[in-house]
């Protein structure tokens, strides 16, 4: 009970004193396993309904409706993270897609207010000690809508050569944030854009052993989305703007019915933020994963069956490993 109550009391030094420098950090956890089992390497990647997530110009290559969730229990069940989202190509190469993203702390223990000036006497009551005289809650939600537009342009390289497509994505989200702790609540409303390119290397060099090569940009909080808190001084913590860049290499391996993915994205954020992962697909059936997010070892695996596509992921953390589980329906 006692580390339960030090690592509740530590979430909370971290909302009060952190809050302005991390605002939003809750949009940092990630969502859908397998790009968590990739190390979070998934900018280049993000071509299913996870895709507003990781890059919104990724849902410019659906070819049909998507529908995605997830569930998980963080840092030792402390926290829960709630995902559900839908994606729909429409006209024109244009996707959209409706997204909501919760990660929630309940039954926080409540200490009484032993804040004294320096003329007052100690009491001989340590709140810690004494023990809780209540419970309160803290919830984070981002609700997303995203917009992204397919096209393919072709590249002629001279007169020896012949044309080759690249298929270029551009994406946007607007998402609403609605935070609250106790009986405080903060909002605003944050802007990402994003951009993704994909050249198959069989076109380009007219051999099949090649695969894709994919680039992706996510400049995430364009305009440093304000949270503002109804307390009396209107509070106003800022989202910093984020840069993501990624590339991705997928090799198909016909002699062994395999195909195998790397990918590699940096954040701007923080300093600098790497993350690697790979993935070895079987047969369009079974997934192993691997990868590095920031240090943190992660793995995972994927089964796709009929329709669904079941995805288990692994990560390690100071706080507590996590277990994540999300399912994708393709239509």
């Amino acid at each position: 009970m006692r580390k339960i109550n030090f690592i509740y009391i530590l979430l909370l030094f971290y909302s009060f004193t952190f809050a302005g420098k991390y605002a939003g950090s809750f949009l940092e956890l990630g969502i859908g396993a397998k790009a968590l089992g990739m190390g979070n390497a998934h900018v280049a990647l993000s071509n299913d309904a996870y895709g507003f997530y990781w890059n919104p110009s990724g849902l410019a290559f659906l070819n049909g409706f998507q529908a995605a969730s997830m569930r998980a229990d963080l840092f030792n069940s402390l926290e829960q993270q709630n995902f559900i989202s839908a994606a729909m190509p429409v006209f024109g190469g244009v996707t959209i897609a409706l997204s909501w993203v919760r990660l929630s702390v309940d039954d926080i223990p409540r200490y009484r207010d032993v804040t004294r000036s320096a003329s007052e006497r100690y009491d001989g009551n340590d709140p810690l000690i004494d023990g809780p005289i209540g419970n309160f809650s803290s919830s984070d939600d981002a609700f997303i809508l995203s917009f992204a537009k397919y096209q393919r342009v072709m590249v002629d390289l001279g007169w020896q050569y012949f044309e080759f497509p690249i298929d270029f994505g551009y994406g946007v989200n607007f998402k609403m944030i609605n935070e609250s702790i106790d009986n405080n609540s903060g909002s605003g409303i944050g802007i990402d854009l994003g951009m993704m390119l994909k050249i198959e290397l069989s076109n380009v060099f007219n051999d099949e052993n090649y695969g894709d090569l994919m680039f992706g940009i996510n400049a995430q909080d364009i305009a440093e989305t304000k949270i503002t808190w109804d307390t009396a001084s209107k509070r106003k913590d800022t989202i910093d703007r984020n840069f993501k860049f990624g590339f991705a290499y997928i090799q198909p391996l016909e002699f062994i019915n395999t195909q195998f993915t790397f990918a590699f994205d940096i954040d701007s954020r923080y300093g600098g933020q790497n993350h690697i992962g790979s993935e070895f697909l079987y047969d369009s059936l079974i997934a192993l994963r691997i990868g590095s997010n920031i240090s943190s070892f992660t793995t995972g695996a994927g089964l796709y069956i009929w329709k669904f596509r079941l995805d288990y992921a692994y990560q390690g953390h100071v706080l507590g490993n996590s277990h994540r589980v999300s399912l994708l329906f393709n239509l």
